[in-house]
């Protein structure tokens, strides 16, 4: 029998679905389900988008897609520093400007469909790019979305171009423009880390409080060391000086034998020999009860 031929599909460039290339150092780690992670949360996304726009900017918006890329270099993004390491928020010029136009009303008062972007940049234009990019990142990474909540700061000091991972955000009733955020790989192992138990809480993760009957296994299970001071002999320092090999040192045996924990004696008890080895044996507790008053 002849094994059937097997099919090969071939795509024109501009129809190949959504992939992601992976490099050697990334092999073994799901890298390629990140996208899913981030689509599961879409509605969300849309909601909360819409909602923003449309209270703090007078827009009507929703979320029309978003896209994924890995190992990207982006220069002049907006950093914001997390316990968990860098993250960034980058928008192109064109949507930010056509955002300006629509809150100040520009776009139809003058009928300039499309803003000029060889324009020297404003400062009214830097401070809506300031406050869109804390605003957003901080609405679209949160536990809900991210599996975490994050503390997110600015970060003026911190100078990154290479990035591990982003997602770009594309919005219907915008066709011109779009807003990226960046993540490091610190922020990449969290979340393929929640990927693999979603049930994490943090990078430590929640550990389940033990009940009394395993405490008390786990009391009763600990190691102690009994030391017993079996002989004792007091000399003076002109005593010890004056001893040669081959002298005998008489000394009695402690009857009974004080054993201890540690600094604190515990227990007298006896001392038996057997296969000439010597066994403490016949405790008796000499813990004294304190009064108290």
């Amino acid at each position: 029998m002849q094994a059937a031929p097997q099919r090969i599909r071939i795509y024109q460039r501009q129809a190949i679905p959504d992939m992601v290339k992976l490099d050697v150092s990334k092999l073994g780690r799901p890298w390629h389900k990140l996208p899913k992670l981030m689509n599961d949360s879409f509605d969300i996304f849309d909601s909360r988008l819409s909602i923003y726009f449309l209270k703090k900017l007078r827009v009507n918006v929703a979320l029309e897609s978003m896209t994924f890329a890995i190992d990207q270099t982006h220069k002049n993004t907006q950093l914001f520093s997390t316990p968990l390491g860098s993250i960034a928020f980058s928008i192109e010029r064109s949507l930010l400007l056509h955002i300006l136009h629509d809150y100040y009303g520009l776009g139809k008062e003058s009928g300039n469909i499309l803003p000029d972007t060889s324009q020297p940049v404003t400062k009214t234009e830097d401070r809506l790019k300031t406050k869109i990019g804390l605003d957003l990142t901080r609405l679209l990474i949160d536990k809900e979305t991210f599996g975490q909540d994050l503390e997110i700061k600015s970060d003026n000091t911190t100078i990154i171009n290479q990035w591990a991972w982003c997602v770009t955000f594309s919005l219907e009733g915008y066709e011109h423009g779009s807003f990226t955020l960046l993540f490091d790989n610190q922020h990449v192992d969290h979340m393929l880390m929640t990927m693999r138990d979603p049930s994490t809480d943090s990078a430590a993760g929640k550990k389940a409080t033990p009940d009394r009957s395993q405490i008390e296994r786990l009391f009763y299970s600990l190691p102690l060391k009994l030391s017993g001071k079996v002989a004792s002999l007091n000399l003076t320092v002109a005593q010890l000086a004056k001893i040669k090999p081959g002298d005998i040192i008489p000394m009695s045996i402690n009857d009974p034998v004080p054993v201890y924990i540690g600094k604190e004696q515990i227990f007298d008890a006896n001392i038996a020999e057997d296969h000439s080895k010597l066994f403490l044996c016949g405790f008796n507790d000499r813990t004294i009860e304190k009064p108290y008053e």
